[in-house]
C-alpha cells in the first residue's frame, strides 16, 4: 500500500511539472525558414514547453491562413500562429487574441521598437501580437559568376534589366528564378511600380487604389516593362515554389532573382555561409525607399491557453538575443532600433541602414500582395488581375486599370 501511495504521489508531481503542449501553426518551410523555426522551438522547450510545430507549405501563407481561418471558426485554433499585417488588428478586433502586455513592458516595445512595427502589433492600445522580423522585399539578388560568364553588367535600371535579360535569353541562359505562383509573380510588378514611381506613388495607385494614379502614365509603363519581362520568362517558367528558385540562382541555371531577404537565409542554409558569388541590389528605383513586410506571432485565447501562459510565451520568444539569432537564421533584421547585427550578413547590414533612411525621408512602403497593406479581398483581387495579365498576352492594360479602379471604388476595408 505504501508503494502505491509513493508511486502515486511520484507521478502526480511528475505531472504537475510536465510541460505544457504548445502548438504553433506556420509557413516557415525552406530550408532557412526551418532553421528559424528550431531557434524558437529550442526556447520554448528551454521554457518548459513542448511545442507542435505545424508547419503549412505555400509561399506566402495562402495555404496556412486558410486552415488557421477554418480552425478558429470550429473552435480549435492553435496555440500560437505566424501571421502578417492588418490581419492581426482583424483577429484581435473579434476577440481572438491575448494581449501580451507584460512582454511588451518587459522587453520596453514602446521605446524600443520601429514606429511602423509598434504600429501594426497594437489594437485598441494593447499589444497583441509578437513583433519577429522586418524583411526588404525590393531586392534583386545577382549571381556574379553568370554574369561575368557573359560580360554583362549589373543592370541600374529597369530598362537595363530587360537588356540584359534579353542577352542572356539569347545566349540561352534563363534570365530569372520565380515560380509562375501569384504572389511571386505580382511581388515583381511592386518592385517595378515602386521603382517607376516612387513611394507616393506606389502608396496611391496600391494602398489607396487611387483612381487618377492607377490611370497614369506611370501605371501604364509598369504594366509594359511587366509585359516585356513576361514574354522573356514565360517559355521557362514553371510553378515552382521561391526556394525552388533560389537554388538555381545559387547552381548559375538563372543569373537573377527579384524578391525578399529570405532568399539570403536559404542561401546561408544551403552553402554554408552566404556565397560570395551571390550580390544584393536595391531593385532599380528613380528614388531610394524599402517595399517591407514583417512576420509575427500570435496567441489564441483557448481553454488551454490561459491569459499568464500566453505572455509567458511571448516574453520567451522575443527577448533580444532569440529576435537576433532568428534573424540571422531568417536573412531579415529585427525591427528594433538600435538592434546588434553582429554576425549578419552584409545584406541585412544594408537593409537595416536602408530602411532607417527610408523611414526618415518617408519613403518606407507595405508591400501589398504580402498581406501588409490592403485587404484580403483587395490583396486577392488585385494578385489575381495582376497574375492574368502576365500570364495572358491578350490583356490589355487598360484592363486591369480599370478592374483595379473598380476594386478601388469598392471601399472593402476587411
Amino acid at each position: 500500500m505504501k508503494k502505491v501511495l509513493i508511486a502515486g504521489l511520484i507521478t502526480s508531481i511528475f505531472s504537475a511539472h510536465a510541460a505544457q503542449d504548445l502548438q504553433f501553426l506556420h509557413w516557415w518551410t525552406s530550408e532557412g525558414e526551418v532553421n528559424s523555426v528550431q531557434v524558437i522551438k529550442q526556447e520554448l522547450v528551454m521554457n518548459g514547453f513542448n511545442v507542435l510545430s505545424v508547419p503549412v507549405e505555400g509561399g506566402g501563407g495562402k495555404i496556412a491562413k486558410s486552415i488557421l481561418q477554418a480552425r478558429a471558426i470550429a473552435g480549435n485554433p492553435p496555440d500560437v500562429a505566424q501571421l502578417e499585417g492588418p490581419s492581426i488588428k482583424s483577429w484581435a478586433a473579434l476577440g481572438f487574441l491575448h494581449n501580451i502586455n507584460d512582454a511588451a513592458q518587459q522587453h520596453s516595445w514602446d521605446e524600443n521598437l520601429f514606429k511602423v512595427a509598434r504600429e501594426i502589433h497594437r489594437y485598441n492600445g494593447e499589444y497583441v501580437a509578437v513583433p519577429v522580423t522586418l524583411h526588404r522585399l525590393n531586392w534583386m539578388w545577382v549571381n556574379h559568376d553568370v554574369l561575368e560568364r557573359y560580360q554583362l553588367a549589373i543592370p541600374e535600371t529597369w530598362e537595363q534589366v530587360i537588356e540584359v535579360f534579353s542577352q542572356l535569353q539569347e545566349r540561352g541562359v534563363a534570365p530569372l528564378a520565380i515560380g509562375n505562383e501569384p504572389w511571386q509573380i505580382v511581388q515583381l510588378f511592386e518592385n517595378i511600380a515602386f521603382g517607376l514611381g516612387g513611394a507616393q506613388y506606389y502608396k496611391k495607385a496600391y494602398i489607396e487604389l487611387d483612381a487618377e494614379a492607377l490611370s497614369s502614365q506611370t501605371t501604364l509603363e509598369a504594366l509594359h516593362l511587366f509585359r516585356q519581362i513576361s514574354s522573356l520568362v514565360l517559355p521557362y517558367l514553371t510553378k515552382q515554389t521561391w526556394d525552388s528558385a533560389t537554388r538555381q540562382l545559387l547552381e548559375g541555371s538563372r543569373a537573377f532573382q527579384i524578391t525578399g531577404d529570405w532568399v539570403a537565409g536559404d542561401l546561408m542554409a544551403l552553402n554554408g555561409h552566404f556565397p560570395e558569388k551571390i550580390g544584393c541590389y536595391p531593385t532599380p528605383a528613380h528614388e531610394p525607399g524599402f517595399i517591407y513586410n514583417m512576420d509575427s506571432l500570435v496567441l489564441f485565447k483557448s481553454p488551454h491557453l490561459k491569459a499568464e501562459v500566453a505572455n509567458q510565451v511571448a516574453k520567451s520568444v522575443s527577448t533580444p538575443e532569440l529576435i537576433s539569432a532568428f534573424n540571422k537564421q531568417k536573412g531579415s533584421v529585427p525591427p528594433y532600433h538600435n538592434a546588434s547585427l553582429s554576425g549578419f550578413s552584409s545584406c541585412a547590414i544594408d537593409a537595416y541602414q536602408d530602411f532607417q533612411l527610408a523611414e526618415k525621408q518617408g519613403n518606407l512602403v507595405p508591400s501589398m500582395i504580402d498581406s501588409m497593406a490592403v485587404s484580403p479581398v483587395i490583396e486577392k483581387a488585385a494578385a489575381n488581375e495582376l497574375f492574368r495579365f502576365f500570364n495572358d498576352p491578350s490583356i490589355k492594360p487598360e484592363d486591369v486599370i480599370l478592374h483595379m479602379q473598380s476594386m478601388g471604388a469598392s471601399n472593402i476595408s476587411l
